[in-house]
């Protein structure tokens, strides 16, 4: 009993000290800064070139186009951070979103997925592109949607064989929110896109709807059952305020035909949900799902996925709320996405923390477990990063340098830059100024 109390002791005092072992060790100049990426690269020739670092912009101004931004080995130049270089991919996006790269199985080369366009007047008009950065010089982006249906906006690309035909097709949501319904209906949708036999990508793929109701972000998972393994989609739909899961009986896990396709609600009471995770959040063995409700009041939660996740209750955990926006106005909201996180990516043994971007709350925060027991779903909030009464973007972070500590980049898109962070101790920072 008193090792084991002890060892309580040594825990509580090892997750007590994350917020405070994160250093800022500099920034990088990028007006209107809002989602970053970490896309790896498995030819680098060193550990610190194994990342590349994506930041995309956006601005409400209607005259003002977004951009797509890519940092080459981002490890080995933030060593020297006054000469970083960047290059822009697109420059011309309406406003894009989790840009995020392509498994390189997919066209034999290296790729970034660009989903653009938002709801805001003028920046509706979004499509999906793939921009070519296996060479020197990038190449695109290319469409691979159309709108003859309407305008549509996009925020994630994930790739997945949704057909069992062995290629890597594109798994999306979308939405529209017309400013005048006379051109359009409002309109939400999990669909696919099939990758063609050539695998070409400069045109639009072929689209196929799975459901109506999902809008802006989902993630993919396989779910153990009693009778075997699911192939799941989970949604969050913010317009709607729900939570849903969607899942396929067929026998190969293929998503081509509906009549096999299954849906069902898990949560209505939670607010406009923004995000979700997968992850084991407390340490038990079994995946979790990691859920933002973003508003003027937002929550960060936690749903633990029942012995069966088609008829049972998903119980539902509230670890952190008070994310409240800074400044008032049209779509603010807050907090932003939220990610499991370990100090170190050799580090799998103690329970992770969360990673939050507040969003329009204009912070970036630590939930940090308030003990290593399963069954404890308290945390503690934690500041690290103040950006005023701007807005702090999607997160990034990865060990970019190869010294086993976790590294993370924080946009800050009134400030105009991104701030970065590490655990490594003073002593072993690798970055310059």
């Amino acid at each position: 009993m008193e090792r084991n109390f002890l060892l309580t002791i040594i825990v509580g005092c090892v997750i007590a000290s994350f917020s405070n072992a994160v250093r800022n060790v500099g920034k990088i100049p990028l007006n209107s800064a809002a989602f970053a990426n970490l896309y790896e690269n498995p030819n680098a020739q060193s550990p610190s070139e194994k990342y590349d670092l994506l930041l995309s912009t956006f601005s409400g101004n209607p005259f003002t186009s977004g951009t797509v931004n890519l940092y080459r080995g981002i490890g080995q130049q933030i060593k020297n951070i006054g000469s970083v270089r960047k290059e822009v991919l697109a420059n011309r996006m309406s406003w894009p979103n989790e840009v995020a790269g392509v498994p390189e199985s997919v066209f034999g080369k290296r790729m970034v997925a660009i989903p653009d366009g938002f709801l805001v007047p003028f920046k509706d008009d979004g499509y999906i592109y793939l921009v070519d950065i296996s060479g020197s010089t990038p190449q695109g982006p290319y469409k691979l949607t159309d709108h003859t249906e309407g305008k549509w906006f996009y925020h994630r690309v994930v790739w997945k064989d949704m057909d069992g035909d062995g290629d890597l097709d594109i798994l999306t949501c979308r939405a529209r929110e017309p400013v005048f319904s006379i051109f359009s209906t409002k309109d939400t949708e999990l669909l696919w896109l099939e990758n063609p036999d050539t695998h070409q990508y400069r045109s639009p793929w072929k689209q196929h709807v799975i459901t109506h109701g999902p809008d802006v972000y989902f993630r993919n998972l396989k779910v153990n059952t009693t009778d075997g393994v699911y192939d799941v989609i989970v949604t969050t739909e913010f317009f709607a305020k729900k939570l849903s899961v969607h899942w396929t009986t067929d026998i190969m896990n293929r998503w081509n035909d509906l009549s096999k396709v299954h849906s069902r609600t898990v949560d209505t009471t939670a607010g406009a949900l923004f995000d979700v995770e997968i992850n084991d959040v407390n340490g038990d063995g079994r995946e979790d799902l990691l859920v933002v409700s973003n508003g003027m009041n937002g929550s960060v939660l936690v749903y633990e996925i029942p012995s069966d996740f088609r008829t049972d209750n998903f119980p539902r955990h509230t670890i952190a709320t008070n994310f409240v926006p800074r400044s008032t106005g049209q779509g603010k909201g807050a907090p932003g996405s939220a990610f499991c996180i370990r100090s170190r990516s050799s580090d799998r043994s103690s329970r992770p923390m969360i990673l939050v971007s507040g969003d329009d709350d204009g912070r970036a925060y630590f939930l940090e477990p308030n003990s290593n027991s399963t069954q404890d779903w308290s945390y503690t909030k934690n500041v690290f990063h103040d950006a005023g009464s701007g807005t702090v973007g999607q997160i990034a972070y990865a060990d970019v340098d190869g010294d086993d500590f976790v590294d993370l980049f924080v946009p800050n898109f009134n400030l105009n830059d991104i701030s970065i962070y590490t655990f490594a101790p003073s002593e072993q920072i690798p970055f310059g100024y």
